[in-house]
């Protein structure tokens, strides 16, 4: 899957480009002047009644820090 965009292309086919970064990971999208956009998806953190109503210790992983 593609990992850099061309701004037109991304602006035309920007599902294509949400849905890369959240299957592929950050996907960057060269702006005409030759700045970069970097598109990330980052999963929604736990709650803390999902976190209390798991069995077992909370993992570092498990919270925000």
């Amino acid at each position: 899957m593609k990992h850099s965009w061309q701004r037109d292309e991304a602006e035309k086919h920007i599902g294509e480009v949400l849905d890369a970064a959240k299957a592929h990971g950050s996907q960057a999208v060269v702006d005409h002047l030759g700045g970069l956009f970097t598109i990330t998806f980052e999963q929604p953190k736990a709650t803390l009644k999902e976190l209390f109503s798991k069995p077992g210790p909370l993992l570092d992983d498990d919270l925000d820090s």
